[in-house]
């Protein structure tokens, strides 16, 4: 990761980070554009530093550590909050935070002069594949505006890259698992409950959507034959269809989510019998009205157990062949790090990057070079016949200019000859 150094030395109580920055954040940063923003630890949890520091456009947290103590005893702790933050934060040890402040003190530097910090992330490294992994809640806006981003990116990728989707509930605090009564927000008498937001005020509803989109994601990913016409695209075009038309406008209900499916190409039945056939039960249970908030769901209980086996606590989170990812959700900085979990890279991580290094696309960068070419040749020829006429001129007034020496001797010459 590449950015600038910012450290807080006209606000002295914000030093550590625990007020809001007066900076305002940028909406779409450029790489290496954004600041590393240095806050002291203590007076207030880390958690709380990195939101104010992602707030105010910070490009990454650096904490300097409180204690002169090994780098071994260093920890930062999550005070609950951490699903909220989305850029990443590094703890560093006093001595070496001494010296980024000794540094930024003297020079100050800014945009056009600052230091290049490098910033690693372990992650497990495949072969020449790489398994993504998105958990979250469908009313969640950011995981949306995330897919519909990295969408060109998956498509460079191809095969390479394998994405995983999975669904959060909770059991009801108080579940009774012999109860069969309707909680509000649930469904399964209590046992997948989702919390109501703005953008869908029903839990239940945003439970009903979770199962059906692991439908058909199940379609689109994992059930591919001859028989079964549907698309990774398919997929695709559905979350980003339901986010434009339903969840972004504040829309979403089952008409809106109906109609998203059918103008991607999904057929709706098919879609329904998926959602149906999953909770378990018999048929006469399933012919009661509303029964997806009495019965149990096999879907559900499946993306249950996958999160626990998998210790995922943050929602939304994204991880990368298993290891959670805490860097930004930006397409192109999770593209990297696809491409940095493969030991075997596909092309595409050369060309893509080589390309956002220089700025410019492939055919921008062919366009570019044929009008350099253009203007060249277009100066070449002009510089050709202004030399060519500049040439020529002179010669004419070398020649004139002889002429008339000729004719000014003779004259003299006749006029000094003696007469007869």
């Amino acid at each position: 990761m590449e950015g600038y150094l910012l450290f807080d030395l006209q606000n002295e109580p914000n030093q550590y980070g625990c007020e809001k920055f007066n900076r305002n954040a940028e909406l779409n940063p450029i790489v290496g554009d954004s600041p590393f923003i240095i806050v002291k630890k203590g007076l207030c949890s880390p958690t709380l530093k990195v939101k104010n520091i992602e707030e105010a456009g910070g490009h990454a947290a650096i904490i300097i550590n409180d204690k002169d103590e090994p780098i071994e005893k260093m920890f930062l702790a999550d005070d609950g909050n951490g699903g909220e933050i989305s850029i990443p934060a590094v703890l560093i040890s006093l001595s070496d935070g001494n010296k980024l402040i000794n540094f930024y003190t003297q020079n100050k530097p800014d945009k056009n002069s600052r230091i290049r910090l490098e910033i690693y992330f372990a992650l497990e490294k495949s072969d020449n594949t790489v398994k993504y992994d998105l958990w979250f809640t469908p009313d969640q806006t950011k995981v949306y505006e995330f897919l519909n981003n990295f969408e060109k990116y998956q498509k460079l990728l191809g095969d390479s890259a394998i994405l995983g989707m999975h669904y959060i509930t909770y059991p009801f605090f108080s579940y009774d698992e012999n109860s069969k009564s309707p909680i509000d927000d649930c469904l399964g008498s209590g046992l997948y409950c989702i919390r109501p937001s703005s953008e869908i005020n029903d839990g239940a509803l945003i439970a009903l959507e979770s199962i059906k989109q692991k439908c058909i994601y199940k379609f689109s990913y994992e059930n591919q034959s001859k028989d079964n016409p549907y698309s990774k695209d398919i997929f695709w075009n559905y979350m980003n269809t339901l986010y434009t038309k339903c969840i972004s406008q504040k829309n979403y209900n089952q008409i809106c989510s109906d109609n998203a499916i059918s103008s991607v190409g999904l057929q709706l039945e098919q879609i329904g019998q998926c959602v149906k056939n999953s909770f378990i039960g018999s048929i006469q249970e399933k012919q009661n009205k509303n029964f997806e908030k009495i019965l149990k769901n096999q879907i559900l209980d499946e993306e249950y157990t996958i999160r626990k086996r998998n210790f995922i606590t943050r929602v939304p989170s994204l991880t990368i062949n298993g290891r959670l990812y805490d860097g930004s959700w930006r397409a192109d900085y999770v593209f990297d790090a696809l491409c940095a979990s493969m030991i075997k890279k596909p092309d595409a991580c050369f060309k893509e990057g080589i390309q956002r290094e220089i700025g410019f696309s492939g055919p921008a960068v062919f366009f570019i070079i044929v009008i350099v070419l253009a203007i060249n040749i277009i100066l070449f020829i002009l510089c050709k016949n202004l030399i060519k006429k500049k040439i020529m001129d002179r010669i004419e007034s070398i020649d004139i200019n002889s002429r008339i020496d000729d004719a000014v001797n003779t004259y003299f010459a006749l006029k000094d000859q003696p007469s007869e």
